[in-house]
């Protein structure tokens, strides 16, 4: 009775792709219409042929249509497509179809503006007009990655009939793979591709076994054709197909077999696809039209040993999740699972390649695996060479194979085959809800202020910041994130977009970092605002990591009509127009960075107040001088150094006279240095043209706030540093 109800018995021929249509509707839902690589572009060319009465665009540098380098695609996929787009209404397109100027794609280490188009209902899809046409078109193409799967299974059955987790295994690393299914719920060309050639191995794999049937080959030669009228890269199991039938034709001794799967192979191919590729031959004098692709995309000349070592990593990533526009990580656990996975896989291919050294079809079916892979992997990385393409995904053509190789590795080895599958399913799962969803959604309306938020009146225009939420004022280092919460309250609603930037200034007013971005991060425009609603706007702010020095660090909140309008001024709860709206968050500090004045200067060692000692100073250009300071104990207070130059060298009780003085703060607040930490004052005196004299310069610090020097074992606790030649720097002809 176990037995019975083990799973091995459970019907995962159509389990298994049922399972992965309902993970893949998450993904659907997750990922709004236009946020996957190149979907707007495949769009453009449903919409195109749709608009044109049928008509297939013609690839040119000289305009800028919405199909773009896609344009020199082969066309069946979009050809499928279009009579969905046409039955329906769609002349709500171009409203429903608003680019974001600022999105950031190519770069998932940064953060927000993930959107490529903004979206009045990013979840779930809206399902009427342009978004419903859109959503019909996804979910067909979801149900040819459907039917990937189901080949995928039945093409392990094939290899390995009385190996059910074999099976499992190698239909979970496709059909549970978060980057297959965030592509396959998308527009794209490559989910029709990839269901042939996975229908092609199985076919192929059945042909190995079995040996050549009429019936077979003539479908092996319609999917071939079909395969190489949807995507270049369906010409590539061609010369798979081919060394298979030989190698089946050796074994079987059925020549007959072999001539008539390569005539109807011939015959096929010339009836339904070789009229696209002619086509190509009288547009852009080639075959393939990838010239004509690659001058509207744009080539480059990369060598192959650039391509492994600086592209492998985003490719593995790609391969296994990376979504948006290549901009949105998962967890770092999980590529360093799979790719210990696909290590684990590559060793125990070589102990399965030992183990079926004498079985002849097992033998072919790794060869023509391996095979498959291989040409998939060569005119990957030709293509690559010549253009930005090295990206996981464009191996999905060859998902089977590669999916098959690994199981038969992995089950070599012994490793659970149902554990793996279930972790794979689990995180399949999360992954929409935890790393897609989050980057698209509007920020949320609330009722009120929180407690925790910092009150405030600020407008500019008819934009009002009500509050803020900003962890308290501290020390920060490369690499840190400061998150930032603004809650908006809009008197009325913009006719005209305006952006927000934050920039983390330092003390000179230069920038640290930055963020440019309509509100919600990117999705939604103040266009789309609701007069008096309360949107909850969150922000990360990054630090670089390769960030130096040590600075008192403010944000600056501000914004902008966009493209290139002038800042907007604030206006404060007062009524007073301020230039910027400024708030103080603590100071930046590298503690890692060497903080030295150099061997020239001259070394001392003078400590004031018990707990900061002057390690070196040097005096340069006449007028210049520069502290070198150690914190030997933490100090708090509005600490400041004086620098005086006194007409002559200080007597007790006695009159002075200051001839020019340069007072100046340390780069940050002493209450965020550290024991131990080094930092330099600048200090620089202003002389009348032509000056030039010898004096004493005399040093201290005092309290800005208590009116009190720190102490020092010298007259009037200050320092002197003697016979220094003053010289004013040379005046400046500004005729």
């Amino acid at each position: 009775m176990r037995r019975l109800l083990s799973w091995q018995k459970l019907p995962l021929h159509w389990l298994l792709p049922l399972a992965f249509f309902c993970v893949g509707l998450t993904y659907l839902y997750a990922s709004p219409h236009f946020e996957s690589p190149d979907s707007i572009y495949h769009v453009g060319f449903i919409k195109w042929i749709a608009d044109h009465g049928g008509a297939l665009p013609v690839q040119s540098p000289d305009h800028d249509e919405l199909f773009a380098h896609e344009g020199s695609q082969p066309p069946l996929y979009y050809l499928l497509m279009t009579p969905i787009w046409q039955a329906i209404d769609t002349a709500d397109f171009v409203d429903f179809f608003q680019r974001n100027p600022l999105v950031i794609a190519g770069h998932p280490a940064r953060l927000g503006n993930r959107n490529q188009v903004f979206y009045r209902q990013p979840h779930p899809p809206n399902l009427e007009g342009t978004s419903l046409a859109l959503t019909i078109i996804r979910l067909l193409t979801l149900s040819m990655s459907a039917v990937t799967v189901y080949a995928v299974y039945k093409s392990a059955r094939t290899i390995q009939p009385r190996s059910a987790g074999f099976a499992l295994l190698a239909t979970a690393l496709a059909a549970f793979n978060p980057q297959f299914l965030f592509v396959s719920s998308s527009i794209s060309n490559d989910n029709l591709v990839t269901m042939l050639v996975s229908l092609i191995t199985w076919q192929t794999l059945l042909m190995l076994r079995d040996g050549f049937e009429t019936r077979r080959s003539l479908l092996i030669s319609l999917l071939i054709a079909l395969a190489s009228l949807s995507k270049l890269s369906g010409l590539a199991p061609i010369l798979a197909v081919g060394a298979a039938a030989f190698f089946t034709a050796r074994r079987k001794g059925d020549r007959r077999g072999f001539v008539v799967l390569a005539l109807s192979m011939l015959l096929f191919w010339l009836v339904i696809a070789s009229w696209w590729y002619l086509r190509n031959v009288m547009l852009y004098g080639e075959l393939f039209g990838t010239n004509a692709l690659i001058d509207h995309y744009g080539g480059r000349n990369s060598s192959l040993l650039q391509l492994l070592t600086d592209e492998s990593e985003g490719f593995r990533y790609s391969y296994w999740g990376l979504f948006g526009w290549f901009s949105i990580f998962t967890s770092p656990l999980h590529y360093q699972a799979m790719d210990s996975l696909s290590i684990v896989a590559v060793v125990g291919l070589v102990i399965h390649l030992l183990r079926i050294r004498r079985d002849r079809f097992a033998l072919g079916a790794f060869m023509t695996l391996s095979l498959l892979v291989a040409l998939g992997g060569a005119s990957l990385i030709w293509y690559s060479l010549q253009t930005t393409a090295s990206q996981g995904r464009l191996l999905f053509p060859t998902i089977a194979a590669i999916s098959l190789l690994l199981a038969l590795g992995i089950c070599a080895i012994r490793l659970p085959a149902p554990l793996i599958a279930l972790l794979m399913l689990a995180f399949s799962i999360a992954a929409p809800i935890l790393y897609i969803i989050p980057q698209y959604d509007h920020p949320p309306q609330v009722e009120g202020l929180p407690a925790s938020a910092h009150r405030v009146d600020v407008h500019w225009g008819e934009i009002r910041l009500i509050g803020y939420e900003l962890p308290p004022p501290r020390r920060w280092s490369p690499g840190d994130e400061i998150p930032l919460t603004l809650y908006w309250q809009p008197s009325a609603q913009s006719s005209e977009p305006h952006a927000l930037f934050i920039t983390l200034l330092d003390s000179s007013g230069g920038a640290l970092a930055t963020i440019d971005s309509f509100p919600g991060w990117g999705s939604l425009p103040t266009t789309w605002w609701r007069p008096s609603a309360i949107y909850k706007d969150d922000y990360i702010l990054q630090i670089p990591a390769a960030a130096e020095g040590a600075s008192a660090v403010r944000l600056h909140i501000g914004w902008h009509a966009f493209p290139k309008g002038a800042d907007i001024r604030p206006i404060l709860e007062s009524g007073e127009q301020v230039k910027a709206y400024i708030i103080p968050i603590g100071a930046f500090i590298d503690a890692e960075a060497p903080v030295s004045l150099g061997a020239e200067a001259r070394r001392a060692d003078a400590v004031f107040g018990d707990a900061i000692r002057l390690a070196a100073w040097r005096f340069s250009d006449g007028h210049i001088l520069e502290l070198e300071w150690q914190l030997r104990r933490e100090i708090a207070g509005d600490l400041r150094v004086f620098a005086i130059a006194l007409a002559e060298p200080y007597q007790p009780n006695a009159p002075f006279e200051i001839v020019a003085q340069a007072d100046g703060n340390p780069p940050a607040r002493l209450d965020f240095f550290k024991a131990g930490e080094n930092f330099i004052t600048r200090h620089e005196f202003q002389l009348p043209p032509g000056y030039t004299k010898e004096h004493s310069i005399y040093i201290g610090w005092y309290d800005e706030s208590l009116g009190q020097r720190l102490a020092i074992a010298h007259p009037e606790n200050m320092l002197e540093l003697p016979g220094l030649r003053f010289a004013a720097p040379a005046q400046r002809d500004d005729a």
